[in-house]
């Protein structure tokens, strides 16, 4: 099965997932990956980059790989700095095809004003026909105990992708799967790529909305004016019943 783009998150602890999952992701030939952040456990440990660059050759290899800071990234980032030449701020963007993806950094939790106000300046001025935005925080959560972090950073970066029409946000922190759409933007968190699994609260969210508690990756792909994604388990195998549209375009 081909996927156009893959998206996962939160790759960290367990190198033997990972290590599942960044192969099966490869035998699908995306395009490009994102990463919702957390590559590590600690970025800043030259062991644990020199492992991660391993289990990660072949996914990286001949496409972009466009990750997120996390909470485990470190205080210097160090991971970011020497894989992915990221030094300076740690959000930027990309245009890849139709899609404009831009990669944020929630590390503080959005109380920068500066991201703030160049993500809007460029996202205003995008032509992509899909926006799309990768960080590690979601604004929208199922686990009881961490809906006050949700709650922090709802207000502050939810109604700014509104405002600029984004199609989805892909999200990690939260160690399993869960889809939301909120105001006509979809929610994709995708935190199932190594680090120890969270029991989930399906209760907590909408009717129609998907969860599932599973070391995973999420492939998408482009029919047409939509986009459609669906989660694979780590050996490869998509989830039928985890299926659902990213976003739909009428022209």
């Amino acid at each position: 099965m081909k996927f156009d783009f893959a998206v996962y998150g939160d790759c960290r602890h367990s190198p033997d997932v990972h290590r599942h999952v960044a192969t099966s992701m490869a035998m699908t030939k995306p395009a490009f990956v994102l990463n919702t952040g957390d590559l590590v456990d600690d970025g800043d440990d030259d062991t644990l980059i020199a492992q991660f660059r391993e289990i990660t050759r072949e996914l990286r290899t001949g496409r972009d790989y466009l990750p997120a800071r996390g909470d485990h990234e470190g205080a210097t980032s160090a991971i970011l700095r020497k894989e992915f030449s990221i030094d300076k701020t740690y959000y930027y963007d990309k245009v890849i095809g139709d899609c404009h993806l831009f990669v944020l950094d929630s590390t503080n939790r959005f109380e920068d004003k500066e991201q703030l106000a160049w993500l809007e300046e460029r996202a205003a001025a995008s032509k992509a026909k899909h926006k799309f935005a990768v960080f590690h925080h979601p604004p929208f959560m199922i686990r009881s105990e961490r809906m006050p972090e949700a709650d922090r950073i709802r207000p502050i970066i939810h109604p700014l992708l509104v405002k600029l029409k984004f199609c989805a946000a892909f999200c990690g922190h939260q160690h399993a799967f869960y889809t939301t759409v909120r105001d006509g933007l979809r929610y994709v968190v995708t935190g199932g790529g190594g680090a120890p699994l969270w029991k989930v609260d399906p209760s907590l969210g909408l009717p129609g909305d998907l969860s599932s508690k599973m070391w995973h990756w999420v492939g998408c792909r482009f029919e047409g004016l939509k986009v459609t994604g669906i989660v694979v388990d780590r050996y490869g195998q998509p989830q039928s019943d985890l299926g659902f549209t990213v976003c739909e375009h009428k022209v």
